[in-house]
This record gives C-alpha cells, structure tokens and sequence, in this order.
C-alpha cells in the first residue's frame, strides 16, 4: 500500500501550544518598543495580568519604577540587540503591586532577513530561592558572629575548646587551648597520650582517673589541677568533659572546655593566706618570734625569699629575720646583707632603704639580666644576686600610725612566679598587719620591761628605806638600854641625824623626778657663778667622796663663768654625778671635775675611773629606772633616779647631759652643757662661798613664847613639841582638829605648827576657823605636812597658811621660828 503524504505541519499553532504549557515561566513576546504581543498562560500565573490586560501595553509594567527610571529594559534590549541575549535576576512587579525576585532572560526574534522584529521575554519566579539563600547568609553572618563572640569570650575567659576522637585518637584544640598551656598560639596539639606530659606531677594521676571515669561512667567530668608551662611556672585549670555518642550508642569523641583559674586560684589563696597570717599574728607576743614568723608566713606560699630589716636607733637596717625553704639559702641572703648593708647607691632606685626613705611600696616586675647589670654596679654583689637567681621583687615598708618601723622583702626565684599589681596589694596589706603586729609585740616588750623595772625598782626603794630605819631602830634601841650613858647618846643621835637626813633626801629625789615628769618644779633662776655652784656640790658630796679615799680635782678656767639658773638646783645635778662616781668607783679611784669654755656655752666633765658602762645602757641611763638592776645582784645602794632627775634639771636650763664610756671596767664620764651668760668684759668675776655649820639648838627669840604643835601622828607631835621645849618655847599639843580650836581659843598661841591630816576635820578647815576668829589675836600658821606638790601648797595658801613645810623639817629650821 502506497505510502500516504503527510499533512502539513502547523508550527505556529504547535509553537503556540508548547509556550502555554510552560505554565511556570512567563513568556512574554513584544515588538521593538516593548509593547506586548504575546502572553501565555504562565505570565498570567506569575505577573497576575490576563492576555487581553497586557497586549498592546509596554513590559515596562511589570518592572518597579526604579528599573524603569534607570533605562533597565532599554539596556537589555540594547544587550540583547548585540549579544543575542541579555539575562538577569531583578525584583519585579505583579498586578497588585506586589515585588518578587525573578530570573529572566530577554532574545531578539528575527524575519526571514534576519531583521530584528521583537522580543521574547523568559521569567522564572525565584523568590522563595532568593528568599532562603538570604536567609542563609543571614544565618551564616549570624553564626561568624556568634563563633567570633565565642571566641572572644574564651579569650577574655582564658578558655579554651578541644576534642579527642576516641577511634583515632585525634586531637583537636580550638583557639585559646594552646595559650592555656603557654604555648604559642596555633601550636599543634600533643597527641592523647602526651597530654599527661603538662600536668603538674601531683595533679597527673588524678587527672588521667577523670578522663578515664568521663568514658568508663558515661557521665560528665569537673576537675581542677595544675599545669606546667615551658618557662616553668605553674597555673591552674579548670577542665569540664563530655562524652559524645553515636546513633548506636557507640562512644566516639570526648570534648571538653578548659578555663585558666590561675588568678581566682591566687586570690583564693591570698585571702587564706592573709586570714592565716593575722590569726598568726594575733597570737604572738614575742618581739624576735614575731619577726621570724612574719618573714616565714610568706614562705612559699606568695615568695620564695622574704627578707625583715629593721631600722635601728642609729639609722641602719638591721636584718633581723630571714625565710626561705632550704635552710642554706636563708644563711645566703643573712650574708649577702652582711657583706653588702643596704646603700641607696648600690642598687639604683630600689630596695629597703628606698622603701625606708619614700615610705612607699615598690614592685620590679621582672628582674631581667639586662635590668641587674644597669642597676648594680659592684661586681661580686652582682655575682651573689645572680646566684640567688631573683626574678621578681617587692618591697613594702613597715608602717604603723606614720612611723616608719622597717621593711619587709618579698623575692621570687625558683618559683618562676612574676609579680602583678594585685600582689603589691596583697603585700601592702600584709606589711600593715605584720606591723601591727610588731609594735605590738614591741609595747608588750616595753610593758614587761617597764614592770620587771619597776618591781626592781620598789624592790630597791624597800631596800633604801630599811637601811636607814634599821640604825635607827637600832639606835633607840641602844638609847632606851643605856640612857644616861651622854656619851652613847650623842653618837646615837648624830647617827639618826644622818639616817634621818637620808631618808629625807631620798623622798626629796622622788618628788623632784615627780615634779619634772609632770612640769611642776619651779626654778628659782638667777645670774650665778657655776665655780661657785661646783664648790657648793662638792662640799655636799665631799663625805661619800673621803669615806671612798677617792682622788678628786676640779679645774676651772680663770674668767667669768655665769649661767643663768637655779644654784640650788644645778648644784643638785653636780652633786649627784659626784655621788654617783663615787658609789661605782672602787675605793681609792679618781674622779675628776673639768670645765671649758665655750663661747656660748660652758661644758662640765665628770670622770671617773669606776666600773663604766655596758655599750647597749648608754642611751638609757637617763631613763627612769632602766638603769636599775636587782638589788640582790648590786653591790652599791641607790634607787638609781639620780641621773634620771639630772637629765631633767639640765633640760630644764637648756642644756643637755651625755654619757660616755669605753665599756665595763673602763670609767665614765658625763658631759654637761650650759648655756653661757653673757657678762660684760669690765666686770669682774667674784668667787665667794657661804660655809654652813651646824648651829646650837637654840631659839632666835625669847623664852616664853607660845607655840601650838597639831599632829595626828601622836610620837611625832610629842617629839616635835619635846625638841621646842629644849629649845624654850611654851608648848601646848593637840591631836585633832577640834582640840586644836579649843587649844588656840585657851592659850592664844603666836603660832601654830598644824598638820593637814587630821581624823575629824582637815587642817585647811581648822585654818579656816581661826582665820575666820573675830577679834582675836592672829596666830602665824604653818602647814606642817607630808604633801608637799604644789597643788598642797596652793591650797594651803588659799585656807589661810601663813607657810608650807614638808615633814620631816630639819630642825635648825625650827631655830628661826621666832623671827618676824
């Protein structure tokens, strides 16, 4: 069968047919102005127009207005026009105005000539691809932010991120790990098995167990341990763990965080560290055990040498307590300092005596070779601090309530550690507590030696005052056993004249240090001749000085000698310095006496060749009862005040006293200077001195007049009122205030020796009342007591007194009673 001929094939329609089942794209035909042609059912679907909504208007339509407004569709026909076709991805419009992203592409359609008639316009709706894709630079953005935020956090948080493959062994460390462990940053991870290899010794098996439980149990881990960096220092670590499993239950990684405690770590243990250090503090007492302890609680704990200097009374440090773990190197550093004392020149800018001169701390952080060689310029004292291999050095001073008191040391060596600003602090806090510590361990010092000194002291005062009361006792003794025997009886009573007269004195120097302790002696100044005043005090001592067959010279220079001051009392000072060289010079010595003038002052010496002075009581022989020792270990009397009231009177006429000696055995000698009085050249200097003898018991006035004695202290008023009798007075006695009224009212005395003290009424009020007698004759009243501070004599005055005499009152005074 013939075969039959085809028909003939419509392209158009069949063309037109596949472009409207392209349903997902919009195919758009228009001429050469862009008005649309064609549009199928796809441009429809995704531009929202119908076919007849669209032809004959311009494909500007579907384009948003800022493409429209740049020439967008003229440049893709231009681009197609040459190239043969233009594609793009743009935002475009649909019929309600919404924008979508699409995808399109723009082709010239051709005649048979090959001339350009149109366009086909090809768009593919991509928005929801548009729409995810910036989503996920969105999200990817967002991630790189969050890993850079992480990683920050890690870096400010000494952190680190790391991983171990449990199949492979692979180790993984994430930025931050390897600066944890001191390690350049990016350095490679050791392999699982060498991890061990950075952990402290101590800490390692520990370590190894957790890792083994975090797989073995299944369960997170939490540990801290120490690990060692390559220069040698140690830090701490925390260290979380994680197990990772997988679909199967099968382990396959452990991962894990690892944080650098090293700085909580250092605080926690300043803080134990200072807690400790004060409940050790607080707890001592011993001045030398305090300083070794303060020195040893820094050991090793914040340094590996801690050094306390202080400063002594002469200006230098003395090192006094020295800590470090070997024993060895303790004795090293003690050396050094012997060796090399602290000298502000010998190390540029630092150490204790820079402390000492600011007041303030200091801290080298790193003590580099480089810095030594700059900074200490003695050979061999670098060599010794080379071989004390320092690192790191602060120094604090000492200091309580402003005054500097020394220095303490801090020094890192083995350690490796490097000190920071937080450890000044921390050792600025301890150099406060410790000298808290140390002047109070000094006050208790001084408290206990203050007690022992003063229990010597009242030791030695009973002992002063039964040495006389024993001859005395001893003498009444013998004058009741032997009364008529006159020749007895006068060399009793000569003895219990002297004894008395010592007790007196004794009881006058413990009011006169009283008095200048508390400023209320009073000078009698005067222009006065020392030669004189010098004479004056070697007659006083001139007894003591010949029953010790003691030498003695005095040499004075041929012109005016004049000071102003109190004779009396400068002839006080000179006596008890001639006393005191006589008491402890053995018996046959030599004192000597010798004065120079000065321009404006004139200096005296007193020399002796008698036991000397120890070195260390030099400076406290002035002291109030330092100088005194048991008296079971003297073989001298004293109460030891005499140099003590010297000082005082001296001070008192601006001068000053030293005493000097080569030691025990070598003799002393004291040094005091006088200001000078000026004295006119013309005039000259007159030397005379008055000899006081004793004088008979005998009254200035007549027999016959009246005299009331008042004492309380019945043995006292009957002996007083006996030796006024011999003396020819008529004497009347009462023993309390009232009979005293009653006495005065029956007898009109002319005077009356009153005591204060009375048991019913005080003499100031028995005064009072007699003063207060109208028309009656006044009688002359004298105080008659053993107060004798200036308050006493006040109120004495104030209550009516015409006088004020202390007990006992020497009895040539009493011969002058009579005299107007």
């Amino acid at each position: 069968m013939p075969d039959r001929p085809l028909p003939p094939l419509d392209l158009d329609r069949h063309y037109r047919q596949i472009v409207q089942s392209a349903i997902d794209y919009a195919i758009v035909g228009c001429d050469t102005d862009g008005r649309v042609t064609s549009w199928n059912e796809g441009a429809r679907r995704v531009l929202g127009w119908s076919e007849q909504d669209m032809l004959g208007q311009t494909v500007h339509r579907f384009f948003t207005p800022e493409d429209n407004a740049s020439g967008t569709v003229e440049r893709e026909m231009a681009q197609a026009r040459r190239a043969g076709r233009a594609a793009d991805e743009r935002w475009h419009l649909r019929a309600g105005g919404e924008r979508f992203w699409a995808s399109g592409e723009l082709m010239p359609l051709r005649d048979e000539g090959g001339a350009i008639t149109g366009f086909v316009k090809i768009l593919r709706d991509r928005t929801e691809q548009r729409v995810g894709e910036a989503r996920l630079r969105e999200l990817t953005a967002t991630l790189q932010a969050s890993e850079q935020r992480l990683q920050l956090a890690l870096d400010v948080g000494g952190m680190g991120v790391w991983q171990v493959n449990l199949q492979t062994r692979e180790v993984v460390w994430w930025p931050g790990m390897a600066e944890i462990h001191g390690l350049p940053a990016g350095a490679a991870p050791p392999a699982a098995d060498g991890y061990a290899r950075l952990i402290h010794p101590e800490d390692r098996d520990r370590v190894l167990q957790a890792m083994r439980d975090t797989i073995a149990q299944r369960r997170s881990q939490h540990i801290e341990y120490r690990v060692l960096w390559p220069d040698g220092s140690c830090h701490w670590i925390e260290a979380r763990s994680r197990l990772f499993c997988d679909a199967q239950g099968a382990a396959w990684a452990v991962a894990g965080v690892c944080l650098d405690i090293t700085p909580r770590k250092r605080v926690e243990g300043d803080l134990r560290f200072l807690a400790r250090a004060s409940a050790e503090l607080a707890g001592l007492t011993d001045y030398q055990s305090t300083l070794d302890r303060i020195a040893h609680l820094a050991v090793p704990e914040f340094a590996d040498w801690c050094m306390v200097d202080i400063l002594g009374e002469d200006g230098a440090l003395e090192r006094v307590a020295v800590a470090h773990s070997d024993p060895a190197k303790e004795q090293l550093a003690r050396d050094l300092h012997r060796r090399f004392p602290p000298d502000p020149g010998r190390i540029a800018g630092a150490g204790p005596m820079n402390v000492l001169r600011t007041g303030q701390p200091e801290r080298i952080r790193e003590i580099t070779g480089e810095l030594l060689d700059r900074a200490v310029a003695q050979t061999d004292y670098l060599a010794m601090l080379r071989a004390m291999g320092v690192r790191s050095y602060i120094g604090v001073p000492l200091a309580v309530r402003g005054k500097v008191l020394g220095a303490i040391t801090f020094v890192t060596g083995e350690s490796h550690r490097l000190y920071r600003r937080g450890d000044l602090a921390l050792a600025e806090e301890l150099g406060r507590r410790a000298a808290v510590a140390l002047e109070n361990a000094m006050l208790l010092r001084a408290l206990q030696e203050s007690d022992r000194a003063k229990d010597v002291f009242l030791a030695t005062l009973a002992h002063e005052l039964r040495n006389p009361l024993a001859p005395v006792w001893n003498g009444l003794t013998i004058i009741t056993r032997a009364p008529h025997d006159s020749q007895r009886v006068l060399q009793v009573a000569g003895m219990i004249e002297r004894q008395v007269g010592q007790l007196a004195r004794l009881v006058d120097d413990l009011l006169d240090v009283s008095r200048i302790s508390t400023g209320k002696i009073e000078l009698k100044k005067q222009p006065a001749d020392l030669a004189a005043i010098l004479h004056s005090a070697i007659e006083t001592s001139r007894p003591h000085i010949e029953s010790a067959r003691h030498g003695l010279s005095l040499e004075v220079p041929r012109e005016p000698l004049e000071v102003e001051g109190d004779p009396v009392r400068l002839a006080q000072v000179f006596a008890n310095l001639l006393n005191n060289a006589s008491k402890y010079t053995r018996p046959g010595g030599r004192i000597d006496v010798v004065v120079h003038a000065e321009p404006e002052w004139l200096v005296v010496r007193v020399r002796d060749t008698g036991e000397g002075i120890a070195p260390d009581m030099l400076a406290k022989v002035f002291g109030l009862f330092t100088q005194v020792t048991h008296p079971a270990e003297r073989h001298q009397g004293g109460l030891g005040i005499g140099l003590s009231l010297v000082e005082g009177l001296v001070r008192l006429h601006g001068g000053t006293v030293e005493a000097h000696s080569a030691g025990l055995g070598q003799g002393s000698e004291f040094v005091v200077r006088l200001p000078r009085r000026p004295v006119p050249e013309q005039q000259e200097q007159r030397h005379g001195h008055e000899q006081t003898r004793p004088q008979p018991l005998a009254a200035d006035s007549p027999a016959a007049h009246r005299i009331l004695v008042v004492d309380d202290n019945v043995d006292a008023a009957a002996t007083l009122a006996e030796l006024l009798r011999m003396m020819g007075w008529e004497v009347a006695v009462a023993n309390d205030g009232l009979s005293a009224l009653e006495a005065v009212a029956a007898h009109s005395p002319e005077i009356v020796l009153l005591d204060i003290g009375l048991p019913d009424i005080t003499g100031y009020e028995v005064a009072r009342r007699i003063r207060a007698g109208a028309g009656s004759r006044q009688p002359r009243l004298v105080a008659l007591t053993g107060w004798g501070q200036e308050q006493d004599k006040r109120m004495a005055a104030q209550a009516g007194f015409d006088e004020h005499w202390t007990k006992p009152v020497d009895p040539t005074r009493l011969q002058h009673l009579g005299r107007a």
